[in-house]
This record gives structure tokens, sequence and C-alpha cells, in this order.
């Protein structure tokens, strides 16, 4: 029986890893990728129970109480959570399931799963960490989706979350999309073997 794969793509906000989640599922139609539940409200074309699970404060905060996350943050004022149920699901089917989480909870999920676990961090271009952020800055403008002041708060936790990197299995730079892509279904098919 072939061995279940969590692949946790993890990475500060701006860095391109859902565009990278979206692609590797779009490559491998066998792969799945594990919906994280939400508070906040849905952006431009994303769609509840694809993208994410879009809930009230109340039903995440029952969620919560009665344990049914693996992992849960609140990140950028917005609280998201992976249930144990998709986790569990992924396990039990000997699936590859590859998750969008923020880096406490990409480690939470290696903790609990360490043999099926494989974390992967996704760096914004640039030499040093002034250039990263520059760039993510950028990114972030040219989303159009972010107030001026929402983009401070997303820079200001860029930093904390880059401390996270020495944790992770692999860490790429995405500074070319389609390499990127590329570089990190190569990873995950090599783990499968």
């Amino acid at each position: 029986m072939k061995k279940s794969l969590l692949v946790i793509l993890a990475a500060p906000s701006g860095t391109g890893k859902s565009t990278i989640c979206k692609e590797l599922i779009k490559k491998n139609k066998d792969w799945e990728f594990s919906v994280s539940v939400t508070t906040r409200i849905p952006r431009d074309g994303e769609i509840d129970g694809k993208d994410y699970t879009f809930i009230s404060n109340a039903d995440f905060e029952h969620n919560v109480k009665f344990g049914d996350f693996i992992e849960w943050e609140i990140v950028h004022g917005n609280k998201y959570g992976t249930p144990w149920s998709s986790v569990e699901d992924g396990i039990s089917s000997s699936k590859i399931m590859i998750f969008d989480i923020d880096v406490k909870g990409a480690l939470s999920i290696k903790e609990e799963y360490p043999d099926n676990t494989i974390l992967l961090f996704i760096e914004p271009p640039g030499d040093n960490i002034n250039e990263q952020k520059e760039a993510l800055n950028d990114r972030l403008v040219k989303r159009g989706n972010e107030q001026e002041l929402a983009i401070k708060h997303r820079l200001k936790r860029f930093e904390t979350e880059m401390q996270y990197k020495e944790k992770f299995d692999h860490s790429f730079i995405n500074k070319d999309l389609k390499k990127t892509v590329d570089n990190v279904e190569k990873l995950i098919k090599k783990e499968i073997k």
C-alpha cells in the first residue's frame, strides 16, 4: 500500500504559495487540496468549499471548543483552521494531500504526523531580507485587494515567519513561478517513491 503524504506549503503572505498549490493540483489530478476553514470574507473568484470553507466567527469558535481542528491560528485578524477530519481522511486513504497553511500550523501537523509530513517553505525573491520584503510589498500592492495598513501588517509578520524557515524540510525561492512549481513537484514525486 502506498504511503500517504501531507505536503505542507507555508510562506509569508503574498509569496505565491496558494498559486503554487493550485498549479500542483492542476498538474496532478490524484493529489488533493486540503481545504482550510476561515472566518475571513472570500476574495474575488474564491469558491466556498474549494478554496476555503468560509464560516462565521461563532461557528469557528464552536469548532475550536469541540477540538475539530488539528491546528488553528489568527492570521491578519482572521481565523484559519485545518480540520482533523481532512487530515485523517488523507492518512487513511493513502492520499497525497497539499496544504496551504501558516508556519505554526505546519509545525503542528508535522508534530502529529512526523512520518507522513513534508514541510516546504516558500520565500519571495531577493538576496536578503530587505530585498525580499520589497518584492513582497510589490506583489501585495499589485494584488490590488489589500489596504495600505493591511500590507504593513503583512510585512511586519513577514520577519517573524521567516524565522521559521530553518524548521522546514526544504525551502524554495519563488522568483519564477513555473520553475518553482516544477521544483516542488519533482521533490514531492521523489518523496512518494
